[in-house]
């Protein structure tokens, strides 16, 4: 583009990188309505040091981003000037197939690493939202995890390095290329669910692994939440360990087209398993007895199952099931049940729960003066049962009157002085992160 009507900072930055990597910024580039002045698109880890290190010395405020499947999060901005698309920066650094150990840039998606792991028999145990369009970057800075998380860990337990390039122009580095990298602080810690305000990632180095030969999915079907959760904690205290364990109301199967979706108070019960095949057919056979104290109706998936999981890990995110209103709740697994009756209370959320590790998602999709008293009902019933609920997606009126995150307790304190350190003239996405951070 040409720098004609760009301020001076801007143009400035316009000069140095290049006109070529700087576009003017459109309505679809906006950020909780604000739209950018421009979105710049670093080819490399130094012009985004270099971009970063200018916007930083004229106050210019920025905000990364990946695929943009999770810019509804966050609390409102308080400013933005730049956006920064990541999305050229999507190499492959070094895959060790041997070591089970990859590195990346930040803008590669997650469906274009799944098929270079599968051509070596590997994956990475990350499944957010939306693969074709998410980056790992962002998927990482949106601290985002999926049913895998069950038995492979949350995106913090996969990073063993990282690069960050912070706010005034400098990388830095944690942890490394190999799983035992035990040396120094573990500061990428800082940077997952961080999303971007005490840095940008750059690149990451992830621990892989071996994709299992053997599958099978049981889908059961409950007449109540009681029923559903009693099944999942009897297939959490038995010898099964599924891959992945996803409940989800009636309202959640209609809307992707189960033929026995149900009525909202039904619930469906997704089990993952795998591994060889007399372990598998172990696992099944444990699996169905659980399930069939419960409900008759349980069944094995063959060439559906796939399709499945991929529409509940998107449900809420994708174009045909976009909320108006989203949350993210985390309690403990046997107090599911509780959240869940007292969400069917409150304008027909549509639930998606992962019951193995205490988190639930939960839909809205009509858009009404209800909503803003529903969110602060549930953050009073999640409250009480020892949890936390954060506000993932919602119109711009509620989040101007609420804290997204959800209370911090004593740590917010501690997140202000990383801020400072990390960011002190306050251009990482401003305000956007918990306590206005």
């Amino acid at each position: 583009m040409t720098t004609e009507g760009l301020t001076p900072p801007i143009r400035a930055i316009a000069d140095a990188l290049g006109a070529d990597v700087v576009t003017a910024g459109s309505t679809a580039d906006a950020i909780d309505g604000i739209k950018p002045d421009v979105v710049i698109s670093p080819r490399s880890s130094d012009e985004l040091c270099e971009l970063l290190a200018l916007a930083d010395t004229e106050g210019l405020a920025v905000a990364p981003r990946g695929g943009g499947t999770q810019l509804a999060l966050g609390n409102h901005l308080e400013r933005l000037d730049v956006v920064v698309d990541m999305s050229a920066l999507n190499r492959v650094v070094q895959h060790n197939a041997a070591d089970l150990t990859l590195a990346v840039e930040a803008g590669i998606t997650l469906a274009t690493l799944r098929e270079t792991l599968a051509a070596e028999g590997q994956f990475l145990a990350l499944d957010a939202p939306l693969p074709e369009r998410a980056t790992i970057g962002g998927t990482l800075a949106a601290g985002v995890s999926g049913p895998l998380k069950w038995q492979y860990g949350s995106a913090r337990d996969l990073v063993i390095g990282m690069k960050v390039a912070q706010a005034d122009g400098r990388i830095t580095q944690s942890g490394g290329n190999v799983v035992k990298n035990v040396s120094g602080y573990d500061m990428a810690r800082l940077h997952v669910g961080g999303l971007g305000t005490l840095g940008i990632i750059t690149e990451i180095s992830f621990k892989l692994t071996p994709m299992l030969r053997h599958e099978t999915t049981l889908l059961a079907h409950f007449d109540s939440v009681s029923g559903c959760l009693s099944a999942a904690l009897g297939i959490f205290n038995s010898g099964v360990m599924p891959i992945a364990m996803t409940a989800f109301n009636g309202n959640v199967g209609n809307r992707i087209g189960l033929e026995d979706g149900g009525g909202s108070g039904d619930y469906g019960l997704a089990v993952r398993l795998g591994g060889r095949p007399r372990t598998l057919r172990r696992m099944e056979n444990e699996t169905f007895f659980v399930i069939r104290e419960q409900t008759p109706e349980v069944d094995r998936l063959e060439d559906e199952a796939a399709s499945l999981w991929s529409q509940l890990t998107d449900f809420g995110y994708d174009k045909d099931n976009a909320s108006v209103m989203s949350a993210r709740i985390a309690v403990l697994p046997n107090s599911i049940d509780k959240v869940a009756e007292a969400l069917a209370a409150h304008n027909g959320a549509a639930i998606v729960a992962q019951p193995g590790y205490g988190m639930m998602n939960a839909h809205w999709f009509d858009d009404g003066a209800a909503l803003s008293e529903t969110i602060r009902s549930m953050r009073t019933a999640v409250h009480s049962l020892g949890g936390s609920l954060i506000i993932e997606r919602a119109p711009l009126n509620i989040k101007e009157s609420i804290d997204v995150w959800d209370y911090a307790g004593e740590s917010l304190e501690v997140m202000r002085r990383l801020k400072a350190q990390y960011d002190p003239n306050g251009i990482l996405n401003p305000n956007r992160f918990t306590g206005g951070i």
